[in-house]
């Protein structure tokens, strides 16, 4: 992983200026946010925490967004009142290891959409156990009138609330790509694929290297250096559709 890192320092005279954008989103001087370097080649830092306190108003849903990079690629959760919150889709059981030999950058968005009085919400990011967190205050906003009673759940339009922003994994590994939806009624997910020089975006579709799970993740087994590119992952519903893109760069081991 330490060549990996001295790569991003490298790949401004090596590479055009699309890669070099989508590779510079690993490369924050982790001096300007709350970093954990103990190991002085495992990066690990919380670059964007939600605010610490949120007012919310009735008929409305407050959004908490953390954001993270480090390596390992890390893992965000959340949790309300030190209880573990399950946002995402919890129907699937199937489950993929990560890889340890990896960096990322990885968002994730909470939606609140009621509280009682005043909650405390907690955001906690993991990296090969290493933990940073951020915590914010939700409470109810005395802006307008309280509504009576409770609604039936009404139609949404699709939210992807996971995502990675860029993905560095070593060759002949395997690479998974998040894609948490969330919407009503259930969006079915779609991934396409943009390579270098392509002019249009490809559909993937299962087969013996692909994998899409119901989850939403993607899984790309046995990595190659022609799976660079940019992965859009997309989320629709009959109430609209919602977009988020992920860079993959497949490193060399050595």
């Amino acid at each position: 992983m330490r060549r990996l890192l001295l790569l991003l320092a490298m790949l401004g005279a090596a590479w055009g200026s699309n890669v070099h954008r989508h590779l510079n989103l690993l490369a924050d001087d982790s001096k300007r946010h709350n970093a954990v370097t103990s190991e002085p080649h495992r990066v690990f830092a919380l670059s964007a925490r939600p605010p610490p306190l949120v007012a919310l108003s009735p008929g409305r849903a407050a959004e908490l967004v953390c954001e993270a990079y480090g390596s390992p690629a890390p893992s965000i959760h959340w949790y309300k009142n030190d209880a573990p919150v399950y946002e995402h889709d919890l129907e699937s059981s199937e489950q993929i290891d990560s890889n340890p030999e990896s960096l990322a950058r990885v968002v994730s968005t909470l939606l609140v959409t009621s509280v009682a009085g005043e909650d405390q919400y907690r955001c906690v990011v993991k990296s090969g156990g290493r933990m940073l967190s951020a915590t914010s205050t939700v409470y109810r906003s005395t802006d307008g009138s309280d509504e009576g009673g409770t609604e039936p759940p009404r139609p949404q339009p699709p939210r992807i609330l996971v995502w990675y922003r860029a993905y560095v994994a070593q060759i002949g590994r395997r690479a998974v790509l998040p894609c948490g939806a969330r919407g009503r009624p259930r969006p079915a997910v779609r991934w396409t694929r943009r390579g270098s020089g392509d002019a249009e975006e490809v559909e993937l579709k299962d087969g013996p290297r692909i994998k899409i799970l119901r989850s939403g993740e993607l899984v790309l087994s046995d990595l190659k250096w022609s799976d660079l590119g940019e992965y859009a992952c997309t989320a629709r519903n009959s109430r609209g559709r919602a977009r988020a893109h992920t860079f993959l760069y497949p490193a060399k081991a050595g």
